[in-house]
């Protein structure tokens, strides 16, 4: 199965990746919404999105292949910006690596190195090891979860209710449910996990039963009272 490796804004960006994955003799293929791209409307808020995509089993060679290139390519000017950074800063970066291109991700290294902080590369599995652990098992923002799985149960009791004032409305809960029930992400290994934790998946499926049923109880009184 092929995954999204990289993913970026800059054409360039993905090329340069893609002639590191050639000269490995990695097999990869690359899309973009280029074609659905009107630069003409000056308000247009989509964005071109170029990916390049890698069979799942190629992702750790492809990792290594790229961080060799990027370390060894670099060469970092003396005014850039991360030189501004602390050292805990340029550390978050190497930790949350998926969150930054190669180029930055190496030359935070090289910042460090240079500032008698040597990270090596029995450190860097470890670190990549926990924050895949980190994306497996935590949220991004637990708050935002929470209020999703409120509100899909609000919408699942009252949802009949408020879809008087607009139809779509009774719907809302089965695609809040269905969303915790199947939504799944990529790690950077390429591996897909849902998104959502068994706990939260659970709640997801009492929202389902919850709106199938008062659903059916609402449809009811309505119908009765015709």
């Amino acid at each position: 199965m092929d995954s999204v490796f990289r993913k970026s804004s800059d054409k360039y960006i993905i090329e340069e990746i893609a002639s590191v994955l050639d000269r490995h003799s990695i097999i990869y293929k690359t899309v973009d919404n280029e074609k659905d791209f009107d630069p003409s409307f000056s308000t247009n808020q989509l964005r071109v999105v170029y990916q390049i995509l890698i069979a799942d089993d190629d992702f750790m060679i492809a990792n290594k292949a790229l961080s060799d290139y990027y370390a060894n390519e670099i060469d970092i000017h003396e005014d850039y910006y991360l030189f501004e950074y602390s050292d805990d800063e340029l550390k978050d970066i190497i930790f949350k690596k998926d969150e930054w291109n190669e180029f930055d991700y190496e030359a935070a290294k090289r910042i460090l190195k240079q500032r008698g902080e040597n990270i090596s590369d029995e450190e860097i599995d470890v670190i990549d090891g926990k924050r895949l652990n980190s994306l497996r098992n935590d949220y991004e923002n637990l708050k935002e979860v929470k209020n999703y799985v409120i509100l899909g149960y609000i919408f699942a009791i009252i949802g009949c209710i408020l879809s008087l004032v607009w139809g779509l409305l009774i719907f809302v809960s089965f695609g809040i449910a269905i969303a915790i029930i199947k939504l799944k992400k990529q790690l950077p290994n390429g591996e897909r996990i849902y998104y959502f934790n068994e706990r939260d998946r659970k709640h997801g499926q009492r929202i389902l039963w919850l709106s199938i049923t008062f659903t059916v109880f609402w449809m009811t009184i309505f119908i009765t009272r015709i």
